[in-house]
């Protein structure tokens, strides 16, 4: 009996000295990037490790040791504005000059919160990790400093080139597309140069006109005891020792990733449970299939103008599918009688019904990620940000349609439908990928977890980085390798032109000599 109890006393002891205090920084306001990684803390959690949260979101029934600090706040005044009023304008080229001067607004909103300034300035907290999502929000990573902990940043989305630089992460514009871009992995000439371009406006502009916002927000918001002797901004993010990317090579763009990058998309995923009663007789009974028409939660429905919405429904009510539309508004035109509208449904357990042929989507990374975890072609119409990329990539797969928004007709449109309903060859291929995504060594979730806990038994992992964290830029690149070799060749042609130039009046003067000479001869 002694030993049962001095046994469970070395379990708690051991299990207690293996966990570790987290911090998860995480107080924007998008639910749709804290929706993906809400489930790796509380897994944390329920591994035993002590989760402090500062969101927005509270964890419904959370652990003992999950701990939520609340920063939410009133509704935002700007939440009737859509995304659709600017998409006209979001260009490959103009997004990146777009970042350089409103990027950081998205971090000044999300810092202009009294519970968030307050918890910066709070003392008596310990932690060994602080995670952090970082989307226009590099200043974040002070957060590290302040706590002395190791960083672990997360990126909702593939990152562009400019965050990937901190940690050489390879970025060849020939073969991998901006996120923003809208262009897939092959590139014809035109493409690639405009990706090359976009590259480069990243590299060359966001250190004069973005990363010094960045820092005045650092210094502005993040003025702890002890900020005085922080790094610079740039020597904090070379020194994060995990970066968790929620996106997978079936999704998007086959590349190398460094060893500190790990892919992580799926990890809200799981089986489809069982539909509300009403839902699942309805899907049940449905021999011809299900359709099912949801923007997210960024974009609203609701938001469409009204032609787009009767276009829709006219082009909805001739086939011969179910429709289940996401609508947040009471105010619609009269609906056929196969479209029902709510302001909200189970989606991920509809895609996982078997009834459920179609997706239309604006391919945003997690609805792309549950479309192909069940297996669902998409007609994705893409609006913005990295839908376009998204979705590209899922039309190169065959596994959906892509429809840009701002090319949105009705004939596209009914065409698109009725192709991807009556071709059998997208849902093949849906089913493929969603083989291919299923088959990871790891489930998302316990890869991220492990890796969480990797840094933490090897004190920051910091010998996972590349020597090229050293390198800035220009030196990763090789450009200043290039000039040495262009200026090397420049000399070497000149001092070859001056050597051949004195080898040639050497050789005509020793002409002339030997002619003045047999003259001399002659002459005698």
């Amino acid at each position: 009996m002694k030993f049962l109890f001095f046994a469970v006393l070395l379990l708690l002891y051991v299990g207690h000295c293996m966990s570790a205090n987290i911090l998860a920084f995480l107080p924007t306001f998008a639910r749709s990037h804290y929706g993906g990684f809400q489930p790796l803390l509380k897994e944390l959690a329920l591994r035993g490790h002590n989760v402090t949260v500062l969101s927005h979101f509270a964890l419904k029934n959370p652990p003992p040791n999950y701990h939520h600090i609340d920063v939410s706040i009133k509704e935002r005044q700007d939440n009737n504005f859509s995304m659709l009023s600017i998409a006209p304008y979001l260009k490959p080229l103009v997004i990146p000059i777009g970042f350089l001067f409103f990027g950081s607004q998205i971090t000044l909103e999300t810092l202009n919160n009294t519970k968030v300034k307050e918890f910066i300035h709070s003392d008596g907290y310990q932690f060994d990790v602080v995670i952090f999502e970082n989307f226009q929000h590099e200043c974040f990573v002070s957060m590290s400093h302040k706590f002395g902990a190791h960083a672990i940043q997360l990126f909702p989305a593939t990152p562009t080139a400019f965050p990937s630089q901190w940690y050489s992460q390879p970025f060849n514009p020939s073969y991998i597309p901006d996120p923003n871009s809208g262009y897939k992995d092959h590139m014809t000439l035109f493409e690639r140069t405009i990706n090359f371009l976009v590259m480069c406006l990243q590299f060359f502009l966001f250190p004069i006109f973005y990363m010094p916002k960045q820092n005045e927000i650092m210094l502005n918001y993040f003025n702890y005891t002890g900020s005085e002797s922080r790094p610079s901004l740039e020597e904090m993010l070379k020194n994060v020792s995990l970066t968790l990317i929620n996106t997978h090579f079936t999704l998007g763009t086959a590349r190398p990733l460094v060893p500190s990058f790990k892919e992580v998309a799926g990890m809200h995923l799981k089986p489809s449970s069982k539909l509300p009663k009403d839902l699942g007789e309805l899907m049940d009974n449905s021999p011809d299939g299900v359709v099912y028409f949801s923007f997210g939660s960024v974009v609203k429905g609701s938001h469409l103008p009204m032609h787009q919405v009767e276009m829709f429904l006219r082009q909805l009510g001739q086939i011969k599918q179910k429709v289940l539309w996401k609508w947040e508004s009471d105010d619609l035109p009269e609906l056929p009688s196969n479209v029902i509208v709510r302001k909200w449904f189970p989606q991920v357990d509809i895609l996982g019904h078997p009834n459920c042929v179609l997706f239309i989507t604006h391919g945003g990374i997690h609805s792309v990620e549950e479309a192909v975890y069940y297996g669902v072609p998409m007609l994705a119409i893409s609006i913005f940000g990295d839908q376009l990329y998204n979705s590209i990539m899922m039309e190169s797969r065959g596994a959906a349609i892509r429809l840009k928004y701002t090319e949105l007709t009705e004939n596209r449109f009914g065409n698109n439908l009725h192709e991807i309903l009556s071709n059998t060859s997208y849902k093949e291929n849906a089913i493929k990928l969603s083989k291919i995504f299923h088959d990871q060594p790891m489930k998302p979730l316990d890869k991220a977890v492990y890796w969480i806990e990797y840094v933490i038994r090897h004190d920051g992992a910091h010998h996972l980085k590349t020597a090229g964290n050293k390198l800035n830029w220009f030196q990763f690149m090789s450009i200043d390798v290039v000039f040495v070799l262009i200026i090397s060749l420049f000399l070497f042609l000149i001092i070859s032109f001056y050597a051949i130039k004195n080898i040639y009046k050497l050789v005509t003067k020793f002409r002339n000599y030997n002619t003045e000479t047999n003259d001399d001869k002659k002459d005698k």
